[in-house]
């Protein structure tokens, strides 16, 4: 329970029975349509034989029960008829703590305490409907001074808040954990909004930095933040494209974006919604495939080299086998240089032979063998 300035004290209950999704029906009627508008009837007076207060009780948007102080039921209104799928002779069975999960006699006598002392009561609590299936509701608590005190409990069903809410709940915890780059700006491209993986990919210790300053500082050129804000407008809802970033210390680097109005519950643009994702490890890709083929165009090149050298050298040899065999036989000098021309030969085809192996081996090899790429 807590007191706070305005004179309320607010009260969570701990439900007792999970809520009904609002998907979800109950499985056993208490009563027939019919005989809710048996019970409407009978909940509402003709005209003429109500107070102005017995109309305003009967036609109140929420759910309103009258108890006594022990918590014995003593009225409703046909909002409550409908809520909780019980009859007005039904009702008048009943207890508010068969309503409200978690109300007990103790709860009762600190509300009525509290509203001696003017003191309003707010609960989040879950309310029991006839068949034993509960939903989510907002209570409020004034006392009515009658004849004797009554309590007067105000019930308003939260299942439509609850449910938008954990919705809310897991959109936001689906951008705070996406990989990708999440941004939203407004309509002067300031940035209200952005993820974790945003203060990571541009390099900042938290995404707190990035509020509040100009989307045109995380880019190298200033103006492409103008760029992306022009392609949005007119009919072009939704854009895509290129830019270089730039991170806290300077370093450049580039990341796709995909950009789209962000609108409002009414449908007015009041800004837009940017995902980014960094391109560098695709820029390292593309960069080791286009050493790997340079390196592919050198081994062909060499290839080429290498035969040509070796039909050359292979005459060469030829030659002096032919020259040294018919002319200079006695010639010892002569004969030592032939020699020492032959060994040069041999040494050369054998290079030229160690070289076609590499080349084979190489062409041989797994492309994606010669692309690495390290991590950032």
């Amino acid at each position: 329970m807590s007191l706070n300035k305005s004179r309320t004290m607010r009260i969570d209950l701990i439900p007792e029975i999970s809520p009904v999704p609002l998907s979800e029906s109950p499985k056993t009627a208490i009563i027939s349509p019919s005989n809710v508008a048996k019970a409407r009837e009978q909940a509402a007076a003709p005209a003429q034989n109500r107070d102005p207060y017995s109309d305003l009780f009967q036609n109140i948007y929420d759910a309103a029960i009258v108890t006594d102080l022990r918590g014995r039921i003593r009225d409703v209104n046909p909002r409550a008829i409908d809520a909780f799928w019980y009859s007005p002779d039904d009702f008048s069975f009943k207890n508010i703590k068969d309503i409200i999960a978690g109300c007990d006699d103790e709860l009762i006598r600190t509300l009525y305490d509290n509203l001696k002392n003017e003191c309003f009561t707010l609960m989040q609590a879950s309310c029991i409907r006839g068949d034993g299936t509960a939903f989510p509701a907002e209570v409020s608590v004034s006392q009515l001074r009658l004849s004797t005190p009554h309590l007067c409990f105000f019930i308003r069903d939260e299942t439509v808040r609850r449910q938008a809410d954990e919705m809310l709940l897991t959109e936001h915890n689906a951008l705070q954990n996406a990989s990708s780059a999440i941004v939203v700006v407004d309509m002067s491209s300031v940035i209200e909004y952005a993820n974790p993986a945003t203060a990571r990919l541009w390099g900042r210790p938290s995404e707190s930095e990035l509020v509040g300053r100009h989307l045109g500082e995380m880019f190298l050129n200033h103006d492409d933040a103008e760029r992306i804000a022009s392609s949005l407008s007119g009919e072009h809802f939704e854009s895509t494209g290129v830019v270089v970033a730039l991170r806290q210390g300077g370093e450049p680097f580039r990341v796709g974006f995909s950009a789209a109005c962000n609108r409002d519950s009414d449908g007015n643009v009041v800004g837009a919604v940017l995902s980014f994702t960094d391109l560098t490890d695709e820029d390292r890709v593309k960069t080791a495939e286009r050493d790997a083929s340079r390196f592919r165009d050198t081994l062909n090149r060499l290839d080429e080299f290498r035969k040509v050298l070796h039909t050359g050298v292979g005459e060469v040899s030829s030659l002096i086998h032919d020259f040294s065999a018919a002319k200079i036989v006695a010639d010892e000098k002569v004969k030592r240089r032939v020699a020492s021309a032959v060994d040069a030969c041999d040494g050369i085809n054998a290079v030229l032979a160690d070289i076609e192996e590499l080349i084979a081996q190489a062409n041989a090899a797994k492309p994606e063998a010669a692309i690495t790429v390290s991590e950032p």
